[in-house]
Formats: C-alpha cells, structure tokens, sequence
C-alpha cells in the first residue's frame, strides 16, 4: 500500500472516530457511561475536592477549651433579640440625627453587660467605638508580624411589616425561647445576631480558657448594613485600612451562604456548606414617569402612572438572560458537588455531568496518565477536536444545564430584576403629575454596573419614542423634551450602586485560606452527630461534648459558592483578597414547621438552640486554627 493511501485511511479512522465520540456524547443515552468514566477518573474529587477536617490537637498543645452552656448562649441571643435594632433606608448620619439611632446605645450598653471579660478593665480586648455606634475590638496577638483575622457581623436588623404581627407565632421583638421546637423566635435571630454574639462569645470564652492569640484577632461590627453600611462598615473599614493598610488581613469572614441540611430544598436535601467566595453586584434604579396634571374628568389616554405601568410591563417581559460565564465557576461547583444526591433530578444531573467533559475538554493541561484513564471516545475528542469545536460543545453544555434549572436556581447565576417600589398621585379627582417605581437588581458576577444600566437605553429608548415621551439616564439625555411630548421619563440610582465583588481564590496554591476554612467548617460539622439540645428550662450548665475525632465520622461536604445577596464586606476590600461570607447554622430538621432560611427578612424569624450552639463552636474553631497555621500556606 502506498504512502499516500495509508495516510488517507489514517485520516479517514481519525476523523469518524471523532464523529462517532461527538455523535455518542451528545445521544440520549449517555448518562450511565458518563457517570461510569467520571467515577473512574476521580470525577467527583475533579469538581468538588474536599480537605481532610482540621485537628486541633497541635495547635491546643494538649489544652481543652470548655464549652459555653446551651442555656447561656439560648438567653444571650433571647436578649439580644429584645432590642430593637431596627434601620430604615436613607436614614440621617447619627451626628445630625442621634435619636433616630438610640437603640444602638442601649444594644453596646448590653454588650457590655453581657461579656465582661471583653470588657473588663483588665480585659487583653481593646473597644472602639466608630461614628457613634460602629464597634471595632481588638485582641492584639503576641507575635505583630502576623495578619490578623477579621470577623464581622452587623447589628442592624430589617423593619418588621406592621401588618404582619398577627402573622408573627410569638411577637417579633419577644426573643422567645420555645423549647418544645428549641427555637429562639425574633427578628434578627439570624441575620445576623446570631453571629454577632457567636464570635463574641468565641472570643469571651477563650480569655476566660486563658487562652492566648499569637495572631491578632479583630472583630467588626458595623449598624446599617442592611442600608448599605454608609455609616458604620464604611467607616470602620477607612479606619482599618489608614491603620493597618493595604493587604493587610489574612482572612476574612462575614455573614452569608449556610451550612444547608438535607431538608433544605435549596441545595436538593444534599447537607453540604457553601462559604461564598464572590458577591453579586447591586443597582437600585428609580425610574420616574412626570406628565401634565389636571382634573381627573378630562383624562389624557395615559396618566403618568399608566405611563409607569408601560414602562413596568417592558422592563419585566425584557429580563436579563440566562447566562454562564467562566466567572459563574463557584456557582457552578456548588451544583457540582451536589449533582449525585438522590433528589437531584436525573436530567440536572445529566446535564451537570456533561457541562464537566466539556469544561475538561478545553483544558490544555490534561497529562498522558489522565488522558489514559478516559474512555476512547473521549481521548479520541480531546485529542482531534478543534478547539472551536470544544468551544460550542461546552456553550451546548451550558445551554443544557440552564434549561433545566428552576428559575430560582437561574437566579443565583444572572443579573435579575425585582420592581420594588411604586408610587405616584395624591388625590382621587386629581391628574398624578409623577409616577415613580424603584428597581433592585442583583448583578450577576460576570456583569458590571455599567451593563446593567445599558439595558435601561436598549430597553426603553424604543418604547419613549413610541409612546412620545423624552428620555433622561443616569443623567444622558437620549431623547430630547419637544412641545409635542406627551411627559418625560427620568432614569436614576436610587442609592449607591455597588460593583461585582472579586472572587476570592478557592483552587490552587494561593487558595490556602479558603482550604483552612473548608477544614474548620468539616471539624465542626458532622452529619452523624446528635443535635445539641437543652430541654430543662432551670438547667444552666452542660456537659462536656465528647471528642469529635473519636466519636464522629461523617464531616460535612464544602462547596464555594456566590453570595446572592450583599454585605458589608465591600467596604474591606483593600483590607484583603480572601473574604468569606458563611452563615453557620444547623444540620438537623427545623422543628417549628417553617425553613430558618425562609424567614430572614420576613415573618418568624428564628433560629434552632443547635445553630446557636455551633456558631459558637465554629468561630472558636476556627479562631484557634488561623492563630496555629499561616493560612497562604495552608
């Protein structure tokens, strides 16, 4: 046989080979060989890697640090709760308006009260006091050249709904304690005075172990954060960062992403802990309809808010669109480490296996051993498949696992919009002369505020045109105001508007902060360990819980995950690239009929006695081990 004919065959076997590896991929029948290849290629360590729980035992020299009482840590958050922290949006600075802000007061008045050994004259804990009410406290470590660890909280809680109350099971502000359901019931019970008082009390309990930092700890409490954090986590950070400058914290955490439990649908009953290492954009718009007034009995064909409703109806049947960008890689591996659980629908964990071989197929860094471990098929792919190719393969597979999502689970991974607010006319028989509706939107974190409000001229040029109104954005003029205009739309920010957070690093060798604290998170929380209880009501002690490495087995799973919402870590940026957001909480079943989760910021709010119990233990876990190991080289 000829040279050139061999090479023809040689060709020819190439290219149906790889016609038949992309035909295979893409049949309908290709779950069980998926699921098989990814299995014996260590699939589930290549998207969801866990480390080995942290031990203590170096980092204690023998030491055991006695636990605070169940009872001790139920009525701490019981009267925190009491006091009514509430902040409204857009209040004053509390130098021009000190009573709005009393509360705070009476709330570091009580904090005082209730840890004395942070207080105390002869405490090793420095207090601050910032811009009225912000608290910053300081444990100076022994050793100055190491990064101290900041934890933060807020003690600002959302108003409640007076309209709600009769819907309230025990009054919002009462911090009931139930020990039928072993709940503490209240606003602000979890966001976020649980965590507030789960690191003081870390941080009480360990002076009086006689425990000493070499590592500095600081904790950060700012008071509005739930209205942007202006006031008191923007000053507290400017203050941190002209004390201690740039990069100068190890870690960082904050409320956020909880420890879920297999009966939380959000993460399909699988029990895993999602720290979030990224943080969605926000951009609040107002966007104001002004029209001619007049009386209500010679009408235009449009009032202003008619107009408005125009404008509404547009924006809503013009979402942003389902998309997955490399940026939306911690969301994603969240999905990832949950894809095997029964309750995840088959499809969804189809799709999921098929978004990995895709994402594996652009890789260039595969080595002869990993690529001798996959299917032929795959080899074959990965091996002639042009990189364009791969490229439309791996837009397919993302295509595919945004279809069967649900629409809340799209949210987590889009630029969403929620209309919020409307308002418009004062009298009955009088024309409105403005309508106004206010805007909130998530950015998602590929995406920028400057995208965001793009969409506003691509969306709503066309329809003021069309309904013969002038158009003002963010201050541009885009349509001009004529004598023929029927009214004019003006676009602005309602508030401040906050860009995409950095992704703090959670692969690789600069994701050594993140890995501690995924091992911080497996020490403290374990699927085969009893739920904390305290069932006597006049009972004020407990006993020592057993060793976790001899008794328990099972750590929790860790994911990274993206923080949906918003927090005060922005405003401490310049402090660190490694900022955490984690809600601890619990792995065991709400007893009170309600999902905790579900009633932040919103009715019967409430917390279990376990979540109250680790959060305590999780800070104090995680406390000693950042003060025993140098995180960058964790």
């Amino acid at each position: 046989m000829s040279t050139g004919k061999l090479w023809t065959r040689i060709f020819l076997i190439v290219l149906l080979s790889t016609y038949v590896a992309v035909t295979y991929l893409r049949s309908e029948t290709r779950s069980s060989w998926l699921v098989e290849s990814l299995s014996s290629t260590g699939g589930d360590d290549y998207v969801c890697p866990q480390v080995a729980e942290y031990d203590p035992t170096r980092a204690l020299h023998g030491r055991k640090i006695n636990e605070i009482s169940i009872a001790k840590s139920v009525k701490r958050l019981s009267e925190a709760v009491r006091v009514d922290t509430t902040v409204g949006d857009n209040w004053e600075d509390p130098n021009e308006s000190p009573e709005q802000w009393k509360a705070f007061d009476t709330f570091a008045n009580w904090i005082k009260q209730s840890f004395p050994k942070i207080h105390d004259l002869g405490s090793p804990v420095k207090r601050e006091v910032i811009h009225k009410h912000g608290l910053l406290y300081t444990w100076p470590g022994s050793d100055s050249s190491l990064k101290p660890l900041l934890l933060m909280a807020h003690q600002d809680v959302v108003p409640v709904d007076q309209a709600t109350l009769k819907e309230w099971v025990h009054k919002p502000f009462s911090g009931h304690i139930d020990f039928e359901n072993q709940t503490v019931w209240g606003r602000g019970t979890v966001d976020c005075k649980v965590w507030l008082l789960g690191t003081m009390s870390a941080v009480e309990n360990l002076i009086e172990n006689g425990w000493q930092p070499r590592r500095s700890i600081l904790l950060a409490y700012g008071y509005d954060e739930e209205s942007s954090g202006v006031h008191g986590a923007k000053r507290i950070a400017q203050h941190l960062h002209q004390k201690l400058g740039d990069d100068s914290v190890a870690m960082l955490v904050d409320e956020g992403m909880p420890v879920y439990s297999k009966y939380d649908i959000e993460a399909f009953g699988s029990p895993i802990a999602a720290p979030a290492v990224d943080e969605k954009g926000s951009l609040d718009v107002e966007v104001e309809v002004r029209s001619k007034g007049g009386h209500s009995s010679m009408p235009p064909p449009h009032t202003s808010i008619g107009l408005l409703a125009e404008i509404v109806t547009v924006l809503e049947a013009h979402p942003f669109p389902d998309k997955i960008q490399a940026e939306s890689e911690s969301q994603i591996r969240f999905f990832q480490c949950i894809r095997d659980h029964p309750l995840i629908p088959s499809v969804l964990r189809d799709a999921l296996y098929e978004l990995e071989y895709a994402e594996r197929s652009l890789r260039s860094d595969l080595s002869e051993s990993q690529l001798a471990s996959l299917p032929w098929q795959e080899r074959m792919y990965y091996r002639f498949a042009s990189q364009s190719l791969r490229k439309r393969r791996l837009n397919a597979a993302r295509g595919s696992f945004l279809k069967v999502l649900s629409p809340e689970a799209r949210s987590l991974l889009k630029t969403t919009q929620a209309v919020d607010l409307i308002q418009g006319g004062v009298k009955v028989n009088a024309l409105p002369e403005s309508a106004k509706a206010t805007v909130n939107h998530r950015i998602a974190t590929y995406s920028s505020i400057n995208e965001t409000q793009n969409r506003y001229k691509e969306v709503l040029t066309p329809l003021a045109n069309k309904m013969g109104l002038s158009l003002e954005i963010f201050g541009k003029e885009i349509l001009s105001p004529s004598k023929e205009a029927r009214g004019a739309v003006v676009v602005r920010h309602a508030h401040a508007p906050l860009e995409v957070a950095e992704t703090s690093p959670f692969k690789g060798k600069s994701a050594g902060p993140f890995r501690l604290l995924s091992s911080v998170i497996r020490q403290t929380w374990h699927l085969d360990e009893p739920r904390k209880r305290w069932t006597d009501k006049h009972a004020s002690s407990q006993q020592q819980q057993p060793d976790k490495f001899k008794e328990f087995k099972d750590p929790v799973r860790v994911s990274p995950s993206t923080m949906f919402a918003n927090t005060d870590t922005h405003w401490y940026k310049k402090l660190t690239s490694n900022i955490f957001r984690f809600g601890p909480a619990t792995l065991h079943k709400d007893l009170t009929g309600f999902t905790m989760l579900k009633t932040i910021h919103t009715v019967n709010e409430h917390v279990s006695f376990d979540a109250i119990v680790k959060s305590v233990e999780f800070y104090t876990n995680l406390i000693i081990a950042v003060d025993y190991e140098d995180p960058d080289n964790f």
